[in-house]
């Protein structure tokens, strides 16, 4: 029973994050989105999951790894859809930058 307590958990826990990253996907936009949260989430995703793995905990395991795969998909947003610098956009409509 605690087991599928675990699954039931995981499993509320990543689909969580699947409008989000659907949202960001869609608009194309990330900009509200903190990297410092993404990279901390990624993070701590993988040694949640390094410590499942160590421990065979096999609701931790999943968990952890749709965790690890939502924040890439929101990672990777932010790198598609970043925005240039101010000082890129600048050196771009002086000439400078091509």
């Amino acid at each position: 029973m605690t087991e599928y307590l675990g699954y039931a958990a995981g499993s509320l826990t990543v689909m969580s994050f699947v409008p989000q990253v659907w949202k960001a996907w869609r608009t194309r936009s990330t900009r509200d989105l903190s990297w410092t949260m993404v990279v901390l989430l990624i993070v701590s995703g993988l040694m949640w999951l390094s410590y499942g793995m160590l421990t065979g905990d096999v609701p931790l395991i999943v968990t952890n790894a749709g965790m690890v795969s939502m924040n890439l998909g929101i990672l990777a947003a932010k790198i598609r859809f970043a925005e240039p610098s101010r000082s890129n956009v600048a050196a771009v409509q002086s000439g400078q930058l091509h």
